[in-house]
């Protein structure tokens, strides 16, 4: 018997002895010692009724009785406990290693120095006065290592920020979607095909991209290799701009301008909040000439920023979340009013007494419904919409003077999906 086959089979009678141990020594127990039994077994522990085997259904599905099986297996619990237990013991141990290891052969660059980083990133304290302070010119880079951790889809980050890992987000961030030249063509080739419907109609387009909060708050995210420092929607927004003559807005630039005077994304969900949508929506007016303001003389006080979307996505229960994240409050223009606001809509319309005498009509994602409270009051009369719903607005679309198409960075995709129903809508 060679060493191979031999270690094998000691597998194998490994395996067998713990399957077959908690059957024949809880077995043992029950006899011996049934309160001890009773007392560390799974569903008592678990204060729940044990599964039973709904036998009218056995042929079709074999669930339950894998489940009758699973809340009777002797010591199930505690096994459970012991996993547990030695397993983040080990991980811990593990990250302190991966660190260490980390530390030594990660090179910071761009650093920027740390009191600097610190001032312009102050978390927000209920009832504290806010102080307003310059931005920091270039975006600061951690120069600690620390590794990449996900859950359910979601970034475990520095000072316990979360941020998206799937939906495209962390491609976006490391720079590994880049689109090809054909792809970037036949996105500008749709996009003048709306632009020329549009001009015949007498209508404005703006393409609006709103930045990726990984993008924003970068000095936050893990340490992670980056493919490509010139990513894949400046590749885009430099492409667009030079072969279509449409507004064509990313406006990362001021999105880390903002960043550096207040915090303008949630720190456990992926959308900017009310006072970094602001600043989004100046970037909008910028490119339509529409008057702007500076966002902060509208902050009245500070509110729970209630957005914990994050927390959600790895299944954390409401009552289990410390709600630490605040964000100011932002009362705009109070002198205007506005009729049929609701941002909760996926349809809404709105009327007011703005300065804009025109229809505006604005497609698009969650990243939307912050922006709503204020280009509500700057124009007359709005349609806002999500892009699943835009069989419900064809009239709008229509009877607009200007129309939005938005999207968040990881889905500008979608924009230009959306590009074509508004195209077939037109036509």
């Amino acid at each position: 018997m060679n060493f191979t086959n031999l270690k094998n089979k000691i597998f194998i009678l490994v395996f067998l002895a713990i399957l077959v141990f908690p059957w024949v020594g809880g077995g043992l127990l029950r006899v011996v010692a049934p309160d001890f039994y009773g007392k560390i077994s799974n569903v008592e522990t678990e204060n729940r009724e044990a599964a039973t085997i709904d036998w009218g259904d056995l042929l079709n599905s074999g669930e339950t009785v894998s489940s009758f099986i699973d809340d009777r297996i002797p010591f199930r619990y505690t096994l459970i406990t012991w996993y547990k237990s030695l397993n983040d013991t080990v991980e811990g141990q593990f990250d302190k290693v991966e660190t260490a290891i980390g530390n030594k052969l990660y090179t910071p660059t761009n650093i920027v120095e740390s009191a600097d980083k610190g001032e312009t990133n102050k978390p927000i304290v209920p009832g504290e006065e806010v102080q307003v302070s310059e931005p920091v010119e270039e975006v600061a880079e951690t120069d600690t290592y620390f590794p990449l951790h996900v859950y359910q889809d979601v970034i475990l980050a520095r000072e316990n920020w979360l941020f998206l890992y799937g939906e495209n987000e962390i491609e976006c961030y490391q720079g590994t979607n880049i689109l090809s030249e054909s792809e970037m063509a036949s996105y500008a080739a749709k996009l003048n095909e709306l632009q020329a419907l549009c001009t015949a109609q007498g209508k404005e387009l703006y393409i609006y991209i709103a930045p990726n909060k990984s993008q924003v708050y970068s000095q936050y995210m893990p340490t992670v290799d980056i493919a490509n420092t010139y990513k894949r929607e400046q590749q885009l927004h430099s492409y667009i701009s030079e072969n279509c003559s449409t507004p064509y807005l990313y406006p990362l630039t001021e999105s880390l301008y903002a960043a550096g005077i207040l915090q303008t994304y949630y720190k456990y969900d992926s959308h900017w909040n009310h006072i970094g949508a602001l600043y989004g929506t100046n970037a909008l007016y910028a490119a339509m000439g529409v008057e702007q303001t500076t966002p902060t003389q509208w902050i009245t006080g500070t509110q729970d920023a209630e957005k914990y979307e994050l927390y959600t996505y790895m299944g954390i229960p409401d009552d289990q979340i410390y709600h630490d994240d605040v964000e100011y409050t932002v009362d705009y223009r109070p002198e205007i009013t506005v009729n049929g606001l609701d941002t909760e809509a996926m349809v809404c319309h709105t009327t007011s007494d703005g300065a804009n005498q025109k229809k505006l009509c604005l497609i698009g994602d969650s990243f939307r419904v912050n922006m709503m409270p204020y280009i509500s009051k700057d124009f007359t009369e709005c349609t806002f919409a999500h892009r699943d719903y835009m069989s419900e607005i064809h009239s709008d679309i229509k009877n607009s003077d200007v129309i939005v198409i938005e999207a968040v960075e990881r889905y500008d995709y979608e924009a230009f999906k959306t590009m074509q129903r508004v195209i077939n809508v037109l036509k």
